[in-house]
Order: structure tokens, then sequence, then C-alpha cells
């Protein structure tokens, strides 16, 4: 019944919006009480059918999914929010603090966060996904085997497939029957041309969360610095700017060796391998000594011999689908500069403090053009820059040091590495106000800061290429000898 992949009744088909999911900084991966299938509802057909293990951390599930499902409307939100505070703040409704002898916003920041944050945790999105625990009753023990036997079916109705990749997934049964059904069902995703397929490892959230916190709080600490000397202004940032980059190069470093172990994993994969509850239980139910009739690792394996001709053919299937998903939603550098970019959108809400302060204080106004054109600069190459060359040393040092100190000093040559590149895009904006910046001839910051947006796009095209030249040929040897 299994194998045919067809509904025993319509009425056991069953999903759950995803807002519902994420409902409680999503309550339903990180309580053990509740019923929660009383918030699903019948359907015939799924957006999304939602794999994943359930040994792992709760809340770094919750973080990826957040940000995976509500992240870019977010982004956007936000910084529709500090926009709109930037007009605002020219008709003089909001009030602000002295800052270089004028007023000085700091809405954009407030605002800014409010929103995105808000967004993040509460945006209700009414996609239609399957998630276990929801859709199928946890109370009902004949309603339970009966869900878990209609699994199949659900994933044939199932329109794509979001793996949540860590070190655990490959070792879970049902997992990889999960996997299995939806290869069945889709078999275009084999061809490697449909990304109906989604594998997102699980430390991808959580990387991506702290790179949005550290630049946030960057700009933030730029818009309420006190000091008036240039000098002094980007010693302090830099300064702060070197405490956050040791938490964000030790989260990166975290990130890059998960991934290393979630691919030496699946390089390894072997459907006998897979833990079975049954078997490690010598089939007999510890609750009531009686002996368990059916055994799940044997009804998945004849539906995987049945579909794929042999266990073999399906761990070989496995291998290779998951691995090429992987690389075409990662790339070969497994940080995509999309990724980054969202990553960084923080950044943009307390840099538009300067503009709006700029422009509204007469005085200053010539300098809102220029700011506006380079916090574009610093957002699509001028961070981009330094974090590129600052992700592939910490890919090239993740391994764990064998002491505190000694991986405290790998996450510390990382910045070290990643420093000087930062230093040469704030060194050319510096060079660029101190030689072209002046209120008497206005019109030439403009100019000057079209001549740092170059700048900043050249270094980052050599960096970026650099980059990928060097993942490409390192780490894909790295990856033929480890598998």
């Amino acid at each position: 019944m299994i194998e045919r992949m067809e509904p025993t009744r319509p009425e056991i088909m069953r999903a759950v919006p995803l807002h519902r999911v994420l409902a409680c900084v999503g309550k339903v991966f990180w309580t053990a009480e509740g019923d929660f299938f009383q918030l699903s509802k019948e359907t015939t057909s799924y957006d999304e059918f939602l794999s994943h293990s359930w040994q792992v951390e709760s809340w770094k599930k919750v973080l990826l999914l957040m940000i995976l499902k509500n992240g870019f409307p977010a982004s956007v939100i936000g910084t529709s929010g500090a926009l709109l505070m930037v007009v605002l703040w020219q008709f003089g409704f909001l009030p602000g603090f002295v800052k270089l002898e004028f007023q000085f916003s700091f809405w954009c920041s407030v605002v800014g966060m409010t929103l995105g944050l808000s967004t993040l945790i509460f945006w209700r999105s009414h996609r239609l996904v399957f998630v276990d625990r929801m859709c199928i009753n946890q109370f009902d023990g004949r309603m339970k085997a009966e869900g878990i036997m209609n699994i199949g079916a659900m994933l044939k109705a199932s329109k794509s497939l979001l793996v949540v990749w860590d070190e655990s997934y490959a070792d879970r049964l049902w997992c990889i029957f999960e996997l299995a059904a939806f290869l069945k069902a889709h078999p275009e995703v084999s061809s490697g041309k449909s990304r109906i397929l989604q594998v997102k490892p699980l430390m991808l959230g959580f990387t991506v969360c702290n790179l949005c916190v550290c630049v946030f709080l960057a700009g933030t600490f730029g818009v309420l610095n006190p000091a008036e000397d240039l000098m002094v202004i980007w010693s302090l940032l830099l300064l702060f700017m070197l405490f956050e980059g040791l938490s964000l190069s030790h989260t990166v470093r975290g990130y890059y060796r998960s991934l290393e172990a979630s691919n030496r994993k699946l390089q390894q994969f072997e459907l006998r391998h897979s833990f079975c509850w049954c078997c490690s239980v010598n089939h007999l139910n510890p609750a009531s000594g009686q002996p368990i009739q059916v055994c799940d690792r044997e009804i998945v394996r004849q539906c995987v011999t049945s579909w794929f001709g042999s266990e073999q053919e399906f761990d070989h299937s496995v291998r290779s689908v998951v691995a090429h998903a992987l690389k075409q939603q990662l790339g070969c550098d497994a940080f995509p500069y999309t990724w980054m970019l969202g990553s960084t959108t923080p950044l943009l809400w307390p840099l538009f403090d300067f503009v709006a302060s700029y422009q509204g204080a007469e005085k200053m106004r010539y300098l809102a053009p220029s700011w506006a054109i380079r916090i574009l600069a610093y957002w699509l190459w001028g961070i981009p820059f330094p974090a590129t060359v600052g992700l592939f040393a910490a890919r090239c040092l993740r391994e764990k040091g064998q002491s505190r100190f000694r991986d405290f000093l790998k996450t510390l040559l990382v910045i070290i590495i990643a420093a000087p590149c930062g230093l040469v895009v704030i060194g050319w904006q510096i060079y660029i106000e101190l030689n072209f910046f002046d209120e008497l001839q206005s019109g030439h910051e403009t100019w000057a800061s079209l001549l740092f947006v170059g700048g900043c796009a050249v270094m980052f095209w050599a960096a970026r290429k650099a980059y990928h030249l060097s993942n490409q040929r390192f780490f894909k040897s790295l990856t033929l000898a480890t598998s």
C-alpha cells in the first residue's frame, strides 16, 4: 500500500498553513506538549513537504525556517520602513539627537529593525506544507499508523521537498524514506534540471542571523558614535567591528565544519546503516514487552527495492542527487552572493539615518546624494569584498583547534586575513573624502562617490573571481579525497 503511493482515503491527506508552523517562534518544534493536529486541514496537494530530523536542536531548525520563509519579506518591509523614516525626517515630525552640531536621526535604525524583526517572526504565509507532528494525529494510535502509511501519497502530492540537512539526517530511516518516495514520485529531480528538491544545511540559518546582527550593530554604532573627528570615528568603529568579527568568524567556521561533516555522511550513505527504532529494541515493545510484528526497516527496504531496483542503486541516487542539489543551491563556495546581500540588508537601515540627517541639515545637505550612492556601494561590493576573503579563510581554517586557545587563534587569524581588505575599502573612502569632499565646491562629492563605487566594484569582482577559482580547485579535490 505504501509502495503504490495512493491515499487510503481522501480525508487522511492534511496540510497546515506555513504561518501556523512558525507560530509562537516555531512552538511545534520545541515543546513536547500540545495537540497540533487540530491546526491542520484536509487538502489534495501540498506546496512543500518538510523533511527533517527530530534529533537536532530545535532552535536552529526554527531559525533556518524563519530565514528561508520570512527572511525576504522581512528585508523588504524593514527597508521600506527605514526609507519612509528618511522622508518623514525631512518634515521635522521626528525628534533626534545632536551630533556634529546638527540634529541626527536614529529612526531608520529603530523602525527598520522593529519592522524587520516583527515580520521575521509574525509574517503570515499561507503556503500549505506538511509537517509530520501537525498533519498526522499523534494521540490516536490507529490514525497515526494510517498517517504514516500514507506518507508516500503525501510526498507524491507535494510540489516540492525541503530537506533540513544535518549530520543525523542520513542516519534516520524515515527521513531517508521520505527522500526515496519523493525521488520516485518526481523523477525530474534526478535529471538535475528541477529545483523542487531544496536541501538546506541546518547551520545556514544561524550563520545568516549572526551576520545580520553584526552588520546592524556596526551600522548603529556608527550612527550613535559621539566622536566628531574622522580618524577617531573610524578607529572606534574598527575596534567595535573587531569584536563582532570574532563572533562572526567563529560562527562561519562552525558552519563549514557542519557542512563538511554532513557531506562526509552523504558520501558514506548506505540505507542499511540507517537507524531503525524497532531494530534497536530487538522488535520488542519496551512498554508492553510484546513483539513488534512489522519491521520499519523491512517496509522501507521493500519499497526502495521496488522503486529503484536495488538498495545499492538507491544509495547511489541519494548520494548523487542530494550532492547535486547542495552544489546547485549553495554554489561551490557554500555561501552564495545573494545570501550575502540578504544577510547584510540590515546594514542599510542605520546608514539611511546618515542620508536623512544630512538631507535635513542645510549645511550638510550637499553630502546626502553622495551618501546614498556610497550606501549602495558598501552593500553591493564594499562589505562583500572582505566578507568573501573571510569566508575563504574560515573554510580553510574550519577545523577545530586542539584547545580553546588554539581555536581562538584560528578565529583571530581569519580576521587578520580578511581585515586588510576591509581596511582597503575604508582607506579608499577616507581618501575620497579628504581629497574630493568640499562644501564650497558642491557637486564634486557626487562624482567622487561614483569613483568610490567603481573602486569597490573592481575590488569585489577580482576577489570573487579568485574566490571561485580557489574554491573549485582546492575544495573540489578535497571532497574527492574524502569520498
